[in-house]
C-alpha cells in the first residue's frame, strides 16, 4: 500500500487490519522514541497545545463516568500533560513513557512516571479505574498482547481510552492523486486503525461496550496542518452528530472508549 524506506505498509486480505511489514526490532524502536517527541522542533508547549482540546474532553468524560476519581495510568504518557491535568482534578494519575527526555521532564514536575514501555511495565491486577494512551497503540509492536496486559491491571467495570489514527483513506486518495507521502509516519507507526479493526482487536481482548467517536482534533503548531486539523474535525464531529452518532468520517483521527466487563458479567481470560 505505502513504501517508506526499508518499510511498507500492507492490508491484511481477511480482516483488513493495515499493519508495516517488516516491524522494528524492539529495542530499535525504543533508541527511535528517545527523540520523538522533539521532531519538528516540537517541546514540551508544543504538545501541551497539540493535545490540550483532547486532553481535557477526556478528562471531562473520566470526572462525569467516575465522579468519585479513582487510580489511572497513562501509557506512552510523554511529557505528563494528562497525568497533570489529572492529579489537578482529584485523580490518582501514574505515567509510563519510555523517552528519555520527555520522561526526565515529567519526573522534574514531581509526576508519578516510571521510564518502561506497556511490554516491560508491571502493575498489580484489578487495581486501576481506567487506563489511557493517546496515540500509543499503532506504535507498539504487539497491540493485542498490550490490551490484554491492561484489561488485566483494570478493576471490573474499569474503562480504557484510546485515541488512534486513521490515516488510510487519505493515503488511499493522495496515491490515487499520485501524490507520494509519508502519513503513516513510518517506521514510528506499526499499524492504522479503522473503526472495524479497532473494535475487533479490543473484543479479541476481551473489553465490550466499544464506542468510537470522532473526538476533538488536535491543534498542530504549523497553520497549514492546523486549518485541515480543525476543518476536518469539526467537519467529522458534525457528521457523526448529525447522523445519531453512526457516521465515522474517514481519515481523521478517533477517540476509543471500552469498558471491562464487570464481575461475573462475561469476564474471561480473554
Amino acid at each position: 500500500m505505502a513504501i517508506w524506506n526499508e518499510y511498507r505498509m500492507v492490508k491484511c486480505s481477511r480482516c483488513g487490519l493495515v499493519y508495516a511489514d517488516p516491524r522494528p526490532a524492539h529495542e530499535t524502536l525504543i533508541a527511535l522514541y528517545n527523540g520523538y517527541h522533539q521532531r519538528g522542533s516540537k517541546d514540551e508547549h508544543t504538545w501541551a497545545r497539540l493535545m490540550g482540546p483532547n486532553f481535557l474532553e477526556v478528562a471531562a468524560l473520566l470526572n462525569r463516568m467516575f465522579p468519585g476519581k479513582g487510580r489511572l495510568l497513562d501509557i506512552g504518557c510523554g511529557y505528563g500533560h494528562f497525568i497533570e491535568l489529572m492529579c489537578n482534578r482529584g485523580w490518582a494519575a501514574a505515567g509510563i513513557e519510555p523517552a528519555e527526555k520527555t520522561f526526565a521532564y515529567a519526573r522534574s514536575k514531581g509526576l508519578d512516571v516510571c521510564r518502561t514501555v506497556i511490554e516491560d511495565a508491571s502493575f498489580p491486577e484489578n487495581s486501576l479505574e481506567v487506563v489511557t494512551a493517546f496515540y500509543v497503540l499503532e506504535h507498539l509492536r504487539d497491540p493485542l498482547a498490550a490490551l490484554i496486559k491492561t484489561r488485566a491491571m483494570l478493576r471490573p467495570g474499569g474503562i480504557i481510552v484510546l485515541r488512534v489514527p486513521h490515516t488510510t483513506p487519505l493515503v488511499e486518495l493522495l496515491g490515487r492523486l499520485g501524490v507520494g507521502n509519508n502519513l503513516y509516519d513510518l517506521p514510528f507507526h506499526l499499524y492504522d486503525f479503522s473503526p472495524a479493526t479497532i473494535r475487533s482487536i479490543l473484543e479479541k481482548a476481551g473489553f465490550e461496550d466499544i464506542r468510537v467517536t470522532p473526538g476533538r482534533p488536535t491543534i498542530p503548531p504549523r497553520l497549514a496542518e492546523r486549518f485541515v486539523s480543525q476543518l476536518s474535525g469539526a467537519v467529522a464531529r458534525l457528521l457523526f452528530g448529525l447522523s445519531g452518532n453512526r457516521f465515522l468520517m474517514p481519515g481523521v483521527s478517533k477517540t476509543v472508549i471500552a469498558r471491562k466487563p464487570a464481575a461475573g458479567h462475561g469476564e474471561s481470560n480473554a
